[in-house]
């Protein structure tokens, strides 16, 4: 039974996105965010900055957690001028390195006390490259990016301490999930899809939707874990994981020659699709909004689900395997070096 709520799930999503631009638009309400402290990662264009924006224009203090110091900074600067709110901050961090993550939450936790705890993380920053590549880590740069990223920035904020109690954390996913097959803990790093490559090799529009789903496929298991977790806490059992598909957003993410523009045909395809099908940055932003902001959104009933265009949805049968989750923590726990004591 649970399998054909996914695959209703996953067929009501792939019209959803074909769809999308004859569907009426979503509308959040607005909601009074002053004195709420915001993490958004992957801010600086996209699905981010536009959540980052509005959060900001609902009165949130936000910290843009970026990668390049130029664009954070331009990012920060538009949102100040558009929301009036001066409560905008840049923190670089490169969430295809465990030691810059490191660093900054040990930046954060050296914060005053009054000044360092999280009511919200969006955690967007994701990745789409078309070529083998590793980070300087060693995975393979969906995995890392795309998952360990997520858990190498949540977990040690929680075991420090730096969240509020009834904090909302928002994953940024995919509906790419539908198509990776089962979470193997022993082949996260893909090398079943990129073993007959080099290096360097591009691999092209298949192995990229391949590699994409299921390093997104592990960030909903990552959080439907981690509110298992938490939610069995006297402490923690008022926090909400959410995970969401924000819908086909017309963000630069699809001009990008590493990604699926890595070559002229490609690029031309991808701006037909995105031309086509492609909703906007303000609509791809509703989601999260929703998630941010929404008291229906924080139900116990339905902490950990994976939503999209403001509903929750069923996901593949296989990630209710509790010894599977459990399997892929304990992979996680040893990848990021990071024992949790959740």
């Amino acid at each position: 039974m649970d399998t054909v709520k996914a695959l209703a799930s996953s067929t009501k999503g792939f019209f959803d996105i074909v769809g999308s631009k004859v569907y009426q638009d979503i509308y959040v309400p607005p909601k009074d965010l002053t004195g709420k402290r915001v993490l958004v990662t992957g801010a600086n264009s996209g699905i981010g900055k536009e959540t980052a924006l509005t959060l900001a224009s609902w009165g949130a203090e936000v910290h843009l957690l970026c990668r390049d110091p130029k664009k954070a900074e331009a990012a920060r600067a538009e949102i100040v001028e558009q929301t009036k709110n001066p409560k905008v901050f840049v923190e670089i961090v490169d969430f295809a390195s465990f030691a810059s993550e490191r660093e900054f939450v040990r930046r954060w936790g050296q914060r005053p006390a009054k000044e360092r705890k999280i009511d919200i993380i969006v955690s967007n920053a994701g990745v789409a490259c078309s070529s083998k590549c590793y980070t300087e880590d060693g995975f393979e740069i969906h995995h890392q990016v795309n998952s360990l990223s997520h858990f190498a920035l949540i977990v040690p904020l929680i075991q420090l301490g730096l969240i509020a109690s009834d904090c909302r954390i928002i994953l940024i996913s995919s509906s790419g999930i539908y198509s990776s097959k089962k979470l193997d803990p022993e082949d996260l790093n893909s090398e079943d899809i990129l073993g007959s490559y080099k290096v360097g090799d591009l691999a092209g529009f298949e192995k990229l939707w391949q590699l994409s789903g299921r390093s997104k496929a592990e960030q909903v298991v990552f959080g439907r874990e981690l509110q298992a977790r938490l939610s069995a806490t006297e402490k923690w059992k008022d926090v909400t994981i959410s995970s969401c598909h924000p819908g086909a957003v017309a963000t630069p993410i699809w001009e990008k020659p590493s990604g699926l523009a890595y070559n002229p045909v490609m690029a031309r395809w991808a701006k037909s699709m995105i031309d086509t099908v492609g909703i906007s940055v303000q609509q791809g932003a509703t989601t999260p909004l929703y998630l941010a902001s929404s008291d229906d959104a924080v139900k116990p009933e339905v902490r950990g689900k994976y939503w999209e265009r403001c509903g929750w949805k069923w996901t593949p049968a296989w990630m209710e395997d509790d010894d599977l989750r459990k399997a892929l923590w304990k992979k996680w726990e040893e990848e990021t070096k990071i024992q949790c004591t959740i």
